[in-house]
């Protein structure tokens, strides 16, 4: 599917609050998720949102301006009331964000935000490009390796393109800097079990931490073939063997990372609240737009409205700020 670009700015009249796929997200603890893009150059198997250029089902990709992000994370980092991490992470890859160096700099500009960290699967990473983020500020990286193995690198990428030797390298290249490393690759029962305990050596050679994520499967993921996931019982099973194994720590907690609960920003509109919402652009798949109303973006399902009409809408999810409803007419 050919993917639109939409550039949300101050003139966009776009919220930063209420979308999952970009903008700021809290989930009432001190850690923030930054979402500066949704774009993203692999195709990964295991993709849970479904992104990168061969999407099946979304429509567009959005992109955050710097300044305006910038504003809106000022405002949100007042409501709460408390020393924030920053987590800069996307639904794709964040680094896509062409203004990715300064966005990180601005960030750390901000005096309540103690910490800056970041997901990436590394292939936009170079040697300068670590300099420079080291020197703007961020703290950990978060990097995302399946496969020490190059043939099946680029079957789990979805890229031909995609030089897992090159992702080494960068690895090795992070740990001799100040920031610190986590690999954070996702375990594919019965596709990368060997994989998984070669990274996990990997990992102690150079000094790296490790999250190791679960395979799962929503409604809209890429499945890889012939794999299954396991429920957390056996999940964390795993992880107890494998630290007895090459004795390291792999079941982590929010404690590990120094999370904890902090003041939400407020939830504005209710499940079953009838509002009207001015439309400002196409959703994230088929058949949705984007509404705002009360200072907030709502994605709302089965509309065919024009973009600055108004229409009449339900909500009927709002968890965590991020809303979805249905229009009613």
């Amino acid at each position: 599917m050919t993917k639109e670009l939409i550039i949300i700015n101050e003139q966009s009249g776009i919220p930063l609050i209420g979308m999952i796929m970009f903008g700021i997200i809290d989930r009432g603890t001190n850690l923030l998720q930054i979402r500066p893009t949704t774009e993203c150059p692999l195709n990964c198997e295991f993709c849970s949102t479904d992104s990168g250029p061969k999407s099946r089902t979304r429509q567009t990709d959005y992109r955050i301006d710097t300044n305006y992000l910038i504003k809106w994370l000022e405002e949100v980092v007042k409501e709460k009331e408390c020393e924030i991490e920053a987590n800069i992470d996307s639904v794709g890859e964040p680094m896509m964000q062409p203004d990715f160096t300064n966005l990180v700099k601005k960030i750390k500009q901000i005096k309540a935000i103690t910490k800056i960290t970041m997901q990436t699967n590394g292939v936009l990473l170079t040697k300068q490009k670590i300099t420079e983020l080291e020197k703007a500020g961020i703290n950990r990286i978060n990097l995302s390796i399946e496969t020490l193995n190059p043939e099946k690198a680029k079957k789990l990428s979805g890229n031909q393109n995609y030089d897992v030797n090159k992702i080494i390298e960068t690895a090795k290249e992070i740990a001799k800097t100040k920031i610190e490393l986590l690999l954070a690759p996702v375990w594919i029962p019965k596709e990368n079990d060997e994989d998984i305990e070669n990274i996990i050596k990997f990992a102690k050679e150079i000094g790296a931490k490790l999250g190791i994520q679960k395979y799962e499967i929503y409604k809209y993921s890429r499945k890889v073939k012939g794999a299954k996931t396991v429920n957390y019982w056996k999940f964390y099973k795993k992880l107890e063997e494998w630290e007895k194994k090459y004795d390291i720590k792999l079941k982590l907690s929010k404690e590990d990372f120094q999370i904890k609960k902090c003041k939400r920003i407020p939830e504005v509109l209710e499940v079953g609240d009838k509002i009207m919402a001015e439309i400002k652009c196409k959703g994230w798949m088929q058949g949705q737009m984007i509404g705002t109303a009360k200072n907030r973006a709502i994605t709302i399902n089965n509309c065919n409205k024009e973009i600055g009409k108004s229409s009449l809408i339900k909500i009927v999810e709002n968890k965590n700020n991020l809303y979805m409803a249905e229009m009613i007419r």
